[in-house]
């Protein structure tokens, strides 16, 4: 179709060029009047039309569940028990560190919970014998707790775990790197439903509300998906004055990631059976826009008035009717009674 277009265009240009030279040459007197005059031109028959406003904005996909796992403690990577695109469960473990390091004090914490543990479990039979007081019991037992709870912390320290079941969608580490406190180790998300964030400016947050459907689109792989608006916020980024915009979208063919980038289409108007015509067919003379239709061969001049501009088109309020022969090619050479050459006439599509 883009081939047919391009040829007709070549051909219809190469034509109104020869009969705009035909019609301004081989005479040269001044006796040539504007009911004289002939002038090549194409056209378009304007046909009332739907048309959608759109915004289009960018942003990036990640789990509408994510959790982002740091580094506590300096320490070196000792093992990877799993890989990107695994599937996780809550707490499970997915990287250890070096429990012998100088930052774990894992090996200490063991060492005093065992010695607690092995105390408590003794008075606690002594206890059960009558050789012991309870409170004596009780002593043992409150340490065993302390010690055990300064153990747990300290294992869980250099045995990283997730907080939320899903799938690793990215791993930030390798097997002996030295990583420091606050460093990020790898990302965990729930890919069934996912959320797009993007940013919207001060002139358009009024556009969007909560639950409107919004188009998302992967153009790098040819996807896209329908969305819902779950979170607009309600006041600017100070630093980018834009608003951020939160989209959640149903992943359950698992045919998106997190981490693709993402164009978001809204749609914030539609019209309906309105006259569109192509901007190279407007003229401004004397800071009015104008445009010429054909009446019986000839060029009427028209001043209109002009609404939003959509996918190159313009939306026109005033000033032309349905079914009008517009000039689209040749308006340039054209005064308000100049007869006219109709030389092709374009669809619009």
């Amino acid at each position: 179709m883009n081939m047919k277009r391009q040829i007709f265009w070549e051909a219809a240009i190469a034509t109104l060029v020869a009969a705009v030279c035909l019609s301004c040459g081989g005479n040269d007197t001044e006796e040539h009047t504007n009911s004289e005059r002939v002038v090549a031109v194409m056209t378009q028959i304007v046909q009332p039309t739907d048309k959608e406003i759109i915004r289009t904005y960018t942003g990036s996909l990640e789990g509408e569940k994510q959790a982002v796992i740091y580094c506590k403690i300096a320490e070196a990577v000792e093992k990877i028990h799993v890989h990107e695109g695994d599937h996780v469960s809550e707490n499970q473990v997915i990287v250890s560190l070096d429990k012998s390091g100088p930052s774990s004090n894992y090996q200490q914490a063991l060492s005093v919970f065992k010695n607690a543990e092995k105390n408590y479990n003794k008075m606690a039979y002594l206890y059960k014998e009558g050789a012991v007081s309870e409170s004596d019991a009780d002593a043992a037992r409150t340490e065993y707790e302390v010690r055990k709870a300064s153990f747990d912390a300290a294992s869980k320290l250099v045995n990283i775990s997730t907080p939320i079941s899903g799938t690793v969608t990215s791993i930030d580490v390798s097997k002996g790197d030295y990583l420091s406190a606050g460093q990020t180790i790898a990302t965990v998300a729930s890919v069934n439903r996912l959320r797009t964030k993007f940013s919207i400016n001060t002139k358009d947050i009024g556009l969007i509300s909560l639950n409107d459907s919004v188009n998302i689109n992967v153009d790098a792989l040819g996807l896209s998906a329908v969305g819902i608006v779950t979170s607009v916020a309600r006041s600017a980024d100070p630093t980018t004055r834009a608003y951020q915009v939160e989209a959640t979208l149903d992943n359950s063919q698992n045919l998106f990631t997190p981490g693709m980038f993402t164009r978001v289409s809204l749609i914030v108007d539609q019209l309906e059976g309105v006259l569109a015509i192509p901007r190279k067919a407007l003229l401004n003379l004397e800071g009015k826009d104008v445009v010429y239709v054909i009446v019986d061969g000839v060029a009427l001049q028209r001043i209109v008035e002009l609404g939003q501009e959509v996918d190159g088109q313009v939306v026109v309020s005033s000033g032309i009717n349905a079914g009008d022969t517009l000039v689209i090619l040749g308006q340039d050479y054209l005064e308000d009674g100049v007869k006219v050459n109709i030389t092709g006439t374009s669809t619009g599509e």
